[in-house]
């Protein structure tokens, strides 16, 4: 025979042996899997876009302008003049998502420009609007107050926007330092 045939045969027949020698088997070891850990939160408001239907005088990329609204600068703020009391702020997003949350915060500012009603409402279609929260009497404590509000929502939307009804005093002015949408990916959605 060959050398490497003899090798072989050598090794087949050492393995038989051993296997018939009673060799007991070795415990088999297992572990226990890390548990599932669940997803943090996000915040998804720089996925949408922002718009208004009344924007301020010097428009959305002014110094006080729609865009402040979202720019998560808290010291920024978006303010226009005269508020009116069918004043909408708007984010859409490329597909629907669920949010579970809101962040509003006040500005730096005359507390009486502060929103004081207002809804939450989301929409596919931008015609049919569904109220998923709503705040009447609203009254911020404090200048830059940042404010959460969780919400009961289940279903993805498209477009969510806060339909502000009534601000806090009589200036005629409305201001809001930012504005954000946050996503639970941990929630069950329809």
């Amino acid at each position: 025979m060959k050398k490497r045939t003899k090798l072989i045969y050598a090794l087949m027949t050492g393995c038989m042996l051993i296997a018939t020698s009673g060799c007991e088997k070795e415990e088999v070891r297992q572990y226990e899997l890390l548990p599932e850990q669940d997803e943090p939160e996000m915040d998804i408001t720089s996925s949408g876009t922002i718009s208004v239907n009344f924007d301020n005088a010097s428009g959305p990329s002014g110094n006080e302008g729609s865009l402040k609204l979202v720019d998560n600068d808290y010291n920024s703020k978006f303010l226009i003049n005269p508020y009116r009391e069918n004043l909408f702020m708007q984010l859409g997003f490329p597909g629907g998502i669920a949010v579970s949350a809101y962040v509003l915060a006040s500005a730096n500012d005359a507390q009486d420009r502060d929103p004081k009603n207002w809804q939450l409402v989301g929409s596919n279609d931008m015609e049919n609007w569904t109220v998923l929260d709503s705040k009447t009497d609203y009254m911020f404590a404090s200048r830059l107050q940042k404010v959460r509000f969780d919400i009961e929502n289940a279903n993805q939307y498209r477009y969510y926007r806060l339909n502000v009804s009534a601000i806090r005093g009589g200036t005629g002015l409305f201001q809001m330092a930012e504005w954000r949408l946050i996503y639970d990916p941990n929630r069950k959605t329809d």
